[in-house]
Order: structure tokens, then sequence, then C-alpha cells
């Protein structure tokens, strides 16, 4: 807040302060620091791939979706990351192959992303890829839980959103 009261034309504050509001679950505020970080730098990736994050997380995950491609053209040397927050857009918007496709350009996905990556593929129907992809996520974390470890990661406002993500995940056989 010091930085803030320092300077409040600064984008990297807001953006900064707009992810810190997200992870304390406070929407409005989280909305209200992207809104001037995005009026300060509009063309900065990292603040174009946070709007999709926060919109995702509102619940509005197709525009999410296209701020978060729209962070990949400015940046096209953008962190792997951005396919991750990719993965989730679509998988919000229940676009399970897409949400699968963008996860699979991580270089080296997480246990997080494996976990994401079978909660799609049950959802799809695919047993085979869902058990796979389950055993892949054991592999990477052998206690792997989806209430312990995936679950506070995530910020969604509405609770059906969040609903969903665990009932996909507990449908890909991960422990609950």
């Amino acid at each position: 807040m010091r930085a803030l009261a320092l300077d409040d034309s600064e984008s990297d504050v807001h953006r900064i302060l707009a992810a810190l509001k997200l992870r304390q679950d406070d929407h409005d505020k989280a909305a209200y620091h992207q809104a001037r970080a995005l009026s300060l730098n509009p063309n900065d990736d990292l603040i174009v791939v946070q709007q999709g994050e926060l919109l995702t997380w509102l619940g509005q995950a197709d525009e999410g979706a296209e701020w978060i491609r729209k962070a990949m053209r400015l940046n096209p040397y953008h962190p792997a990351r951005f396919w991750s927050h990719l993965g989730r857009a679509c998988f919000v918007a229940r676009r399970y192959r897409e949400a699968i496709e963008a996860v699979q350009h991580v270089p080296t996905p997480d246990h997080f992303q494996l976990a994401s990556i079978a909660a799609c593929f049950a959802m799809l129907g695919d047993e085979a890829q869902t058990k796979a992809s389950a055993a892949r996520t054991l592999e990477s974390k052998p206690d792997f839980s989806v209430a312990k470890d995936y679950l506070p990661t995530l910020h969604y406002k509405h609770a059906a959103d969040l609903a969903h993500h665990r009932d996909a995940l507990l449908k890909a056989g991960l422990p609950a």
C-alpha cells in the first residue's frame, strides 16, 4: 500500500495489488486494481494475461480466454504459465479439449497441470486417458489431495465454478 500511496499511476503496483486481493478472495478490490492497471498500461502482457485470469475467476471464462490469447500475441515469447491460464479458462468454459491442448504446451507440467488434464479427460469420458493422467499426477506428487493441495489454489467467485472443478478432479479418480 505504501507503493500505491507513493505513485497511484504505476501500473505494476495495481497489477500486484489485484493479484494479492484475488488471492484473498476480495474479487471487487481485485477487479478495481486490475482495471486501473489495464487503463494505465493496456499493452503489458502481464497485465493483459491477468485480466484474462481475473475474468476466469469471476465466471467469465470465454472472455478471459480471449484476453489470455491477446497477451500471448503481445508477447510471442510469453512464459509457459500463460498456457496454464488458458487451460483453466477453457476448462471453466467447459471446452475440455482446448484446455488439454493448452496445458500440453507446458514443457514440464507440475502436479496441478497434470491434475487439470486428468479432470478434462474425465469430463470428456475418456477413461484410458483419465487413468493415465491421474497416474502421472500421483507420480509427480504421491501424496496429492484435491482438498489439501488443489482446491486452496482456486479463487472462483462463484461456488458453482469451484464445485465443477472439484467434481471433475474427483471424477478423474484423484484422492479427495
